[in-house]
């Protein structure tokens, strides 16, 4: 695996790691901010070790990712929609002064960052 890859995917793990012992009442925004930067740091690491590269911007790793898993079958469509609504959640629950999450949404997201990651695995 190209090195800049495994640092990526290392660090999606340790942010997983994170959102994993945080409590989804007490701290739903930590666990959205946590759940969507694993996810989007291991959808960096598959983008670098299968082009070469990374794009710089949220949204353009998201497009690529999603560009590049259309073809995969239900479960990549699955998990590039919620790719995409965690990137939704992450951005209410950091500017969004007056939404709490719920934390049956918020262990939602961290769950499917769990199974986000799990995918990314494979395709390394």
């Amino acid at each position: 695996m190209i090195r800049e890859a495994e640092e990526r995917l290392a660090k999606a793990e340790r942010f997983l790691a994170q959102a994993a012992v945080l409590s989804p009442e007490s701290m739903p925004e930590a666990i959205i901010h946590l759940s969507y930067y694993a996810m989007l740091h291991a959808a960096a690491a598959v983008l670098i070790e299968r082009t070469g590269r990374a794009p710089k911007t949220h949204g353009a790793v998201i497009g690529q990712f999603s560009q590049l898993t259309k073809d995969l079958g239900e479960k990549a469509k699955s998990l590039s929609r919620a790719f995409n609504r965690a990137e939704d959640m992450r951005l209410a629950a950091d500017y969004v002064a007056n939404e709490i999450p719920g934390a049956a949404d918020v262990a939602e997201v961290r769950d499917t960052a769990r199974d986000f990651l799990a995918y990314c695995r494979s395709l390394l």
